[in-house]
């Protein structure tokens, strides 16, 4: 009988310590919105909006992300706009995790509208912080081309390499209609878009950047 009744006290002990791990686990889980559970959803679906109506009732997609950060964020690259030059459409998907940051490579031969053509290579560092009340997105820049800057009525060519660090990027809205000379397939919709900006020295009214790179979010984890 003792053996029998120690035997029922260890598994007795035993199913009461598989109780307790299963709750000490369960522990957390209530905060989805940084837990970074659940799969990849349309941003706008995930966020209860309609791409085109909520945006013109002052509901932005922005806006939704900075109040409940997604924990991952699935960016298409779609196209590089610099105005005078032809837009270059990009391809490709990135994943960006809340906390961390992704390197994109830029190598583009940029046509302006008379024709002549022009070089530049970027590497771009994406940072997503992710965290609420704060900027979600930051960028550095290093690029290095010949691009033109419009200076005081004239255009004139700047040579050398511009490196630019932690700078705010943000959310656009945009559709074909917006005066890029790229076809937006799809409704309108808010992209993020990254500028490469340059160090104007002392050209003071030089442009302030040598195009934007746009990406549209094709997915977020909440």
């Amino acid at each position: 009988m003792k053996t029998a009744e120690s035997m029922m006290k260890k598994i007795l002990c035993l199913l009461l310590a598989v109780l307790m791990m299963g709750a000490f686990m369960g522990c957390g889980d209530d905060n989805k919105e940084t837990s970074g559970s659940g799969s990849m959803q349309d941003p706008y679906a995930a966020y209860g909006l309609e791409r085109e109506k909520s945006y013109n009732k002052g509901d932005t997609l922005m806006s939704a992300m900075e109040e409940k950060p997604p924990a991952a964020i699935r960016l298409k690259p779609v196209f590089y706009y610099r105005a005078y030059y032809e837009p270059i459409p990009q391809s490709g998907e990135i994943l960006l995790e809340r906390g961390k940051s992704v390197n994109i490579p830029l190598d583009l031969e940029l046509v302006h509208d008379t024709g002549a053509k022009f070089n530049i290579k970027s590497n771009i560092t994406l940072k997503y912080d992710g965290k609420k009340g704060e900027e979600l997105f930051r960028a550095d820049t290093s690029t290095y081309g010949n691009p033109t800057l419009y200076i005081d009525g004239k255009y004139v060519q700047e040579f050398g390499n511009h490196d630019v660090k932690n700078k705010a990027v943000q959310m656009e809205y945009i559709s074909d209609e917006g005066g890029f000379k790229y076809e937006l397939a799809g409704a309108a919709e808010e992209l993020l878009c990254i500028p490469l900006h340059v160090d104007k020295g002392n050209a003071t009214k030089a442009d302030g950047n040598i195009g934007i790179l746009y990406f549209r979010i094709i997915g977020v984890k909440r």
